[in-house]
């Protein structure tokens, strides 16, 4: 069952419910308003009509009756007709009936009329009769349905009974009846037609509406997937007005999204340089163009002509190469990764057997101090070797970090110890210095096999004039969460032309290096929720920064 639809517009305050048979019998798609507004156009034609017949009888221009009493009748149902319409105006334009009775009201009044106004002219023959037409025409289009005949049977009784007092009153002869018959065929025609036509526009009137609900749809559902896009686009057009952007597109060109109208030359100028080369050039489809964001991003645009004309519209994608070039250097890293790992792994045993043939070798009795010193080369090479196929399997099967609580203030200070012990340096020459007593969510290894590396590192990169100088400084960041250890030398300081390159695989300052040591260390503190960056100092020597997350006194570990 249809839900009843209010009888009156909605700006029109609160409303009484219709008859669904009303205006909800023209579907979802014909809005109540639009109904209204042919009933007032209705209502105001017919006061048109009436007022016109007044001034035609004002002028004797009408084919009336001879007797006065004809003339005031005519009179009458002329005055009488153009008042009640006046009246129905504020019910019509302040609805406060029921829009079927308003119609309904209308049509039956304006056959009344016109038959008085017949009767008291020449009769069918006056013409006058043709005025019914309309008013059953506009009535079957307002109410397409069952009422349409009923107003021609309405009107064609009307005809018949003015003809019939006609001729008893001597005024016509038999033949009017003939005459009323083919008006009231007329009568029914006008109203089948017109009802035929009425849901003919009706059934039009709802595909369109179809088609719109669906285009909105559409357009709503096209919206949300270039909202979600991960590639920037942007669709604007040769006034550089942006018309559509969204949200990749602000974050790649370093903007907030602004309440105001922007331009391509707002968003990025780089951008509008190649938009204009790019139509100097005639609009050539498919068109690439590299440039860099007011943010230092780099990014690519690719723009697409959308239609024809001054007023075509063009369609720019904008590809993020800065990210598409960290993931495929995380491609190649990776099949790198898996083939220097498989090569390791086939090193490996013969280099094994090198080295053992080496020690066996070196405790024979019958070797020179020249062949002595020979087979120490061999051995220090083979472990040198033994060392890089480590560092690249411990790439390919680096494990899950472990977690666990540590008091770094003790823990430094045993790692420490121990890297003296080993190398033989003495205590000035590794100093450690912590504030307070941070603690450190980590895996203990992962950060042992992390400062192993960078005090090695520092260890051969340590000022030859100068002597060793390392120094391990560890504090609580403050707020952040985060604990800080820095590593400091007394080295030279790093080119600046080759930091960007310092974590980069196999990269290494020291022709002896692997260049493996450092991009192993921060990948191991980004797998511990950390970071490891290098920190330029103002006068000498090298900081490397390791931070990772602080562990909160009384809370447990997941």
């Amino acid at each position: 069952m249809p839900l009843p639809v209010k009888d009156r517009p909605e700006q029109n305050g609160p409303a009484v419910e219709s008859d669904p048979r009303l205006v909800h019998a023209r579907g979802a798609h014909r809005s109540e308003r639009d109904s209204w507004n042919s009933l007032k156009l209705f209502l105001l034609y017919r006061i048109g009509i009436s007022l016109t017949l007044l001034l035609l009888h004002s002028f004797g221009a009408l084919p009336l009756g001879e007797s006065p009493g004809d003339q005031r009748l005519f009179l009458l149902a002329a005055e009488t007709l153009f008042i009640v319409n006046l009246l129905l105006a504020p019910l019509v334009f302040l609805p406060n009936m029921p829009f079927r009775h308003l119609v309904s009201a209308q049509v039956i009044i304006d056959i009344i009329a016109f038959s008085v106004m017949m009767y008291a002219s020449t009769g069918l023959e006056s013409g006058i009769g043709l005025l019914v037409v309309p008013s059953i025409a506009g009535a079957s289009l307002l109410l397409p349905g069952n009422m349409a005949p009923f107003y021609a049977a309405f009107a064609t009784l009307a005809v018949f009974i003015q003809a019939g007092l006609s001729i008893l009153h001597g005024r016509h002869e038999l033949f009017a009846l003939t005459q009323a018959g083919i008006q009231g065929s007329i009568f029914f025609a006008v109203a089948i037609l017109a009802t035929r036509m009425a849901r003919k526009a009706l059934a039009s009137e709802e595909l369109a509406w179809r088609r719109g609900q669906d285009f909105a749809d559409l357009s709503q559902l096209n919206r949300h997937i270039v909202e979600q896009m991960d590639t920037g686009v942007i669709v604007t057009g040769e006034d550089e007005r942006v018309r559509l952007i969204n949200k990749a597109a602000w974050e790649l060109l370093g903007h907030d999204s602004p309440k105001q109208q922007v331009t391509i030359g707002d968003l990025s100028p780089a951008l509008r340089q190649g938009l204009e080369k790019w139509l100097a050039q005639g609009g050539p489809r498919h068109a690439r163009f590299r440039a860099t964001a007011p943010n230092g991003k780099q990014f690519q645009a690719l723009f697409i002509p959308i239609g024809r004309g001054i007023k075509r519209a063009i369609l720019i994608f904008l590809e993020d190469l800065t990210e598409r070039d960290r993931q495929l250097h995380e491609v190649k890293l990776a099949a790198l990764g898996r083939l220097t790992a498989s090569i390791a792994h086939e090193i490996r045993n013969p280099l094994g057997a090198i080295s053992h043939a080496a020690q066996l070798l070196d405790e024979s009795e019958e070797l020179t101090a020249a062949d002595r010193r020979l087979t120490g080369i061999i051995q220090s090479n083979a472990q040198r070797m033994n060392q890089l196929i480590e560092n690249v399997l411990n790439l390919s099967r680096r494990r899950t970090p472990q977690p666990q609580r540590l008091a770094l203030k003790a823990w430094l200070r045993d790692l420490a110890d121990e890297y003296r012990r080993q190398h033989a340096l003495p205590e000035q020459a590794l100093k450690i210095a912590v504030t307070g007593d941070p603690l450190a969510d980590v895996d203990a290894g992962q950060l042992h096999q992390i400062l192993w590396n960078l005090l090695r590192n520092a260890q051969i990169h340590a000022s030859a004039d100068d002597g060793l100088e390392i120094a391990i400084r560890a504090h609580h960041a403050g707020d952040d969460g985060h604990v800080t250890i820095d590593v400091i030398d007394n080295g030279q300081p790093i080119p600046a032309e080759l930091r960007e390159r310092l974590f980069e695989p196999f990269f290494s300052t020291n022709s002896r290096g692997t260049g493996l040591g450092l991009y192993l260390a921060r990948e191991l503190a980004e797998a511990n929720g950390g970071s490891l960056s290098y920190r330029p100092l103002s006068d000498s020597g090298n900081c490397f920064r390791i931070q990772l997350p602080s562990s909160i006194p009384g809370q447990r570990l997941n």
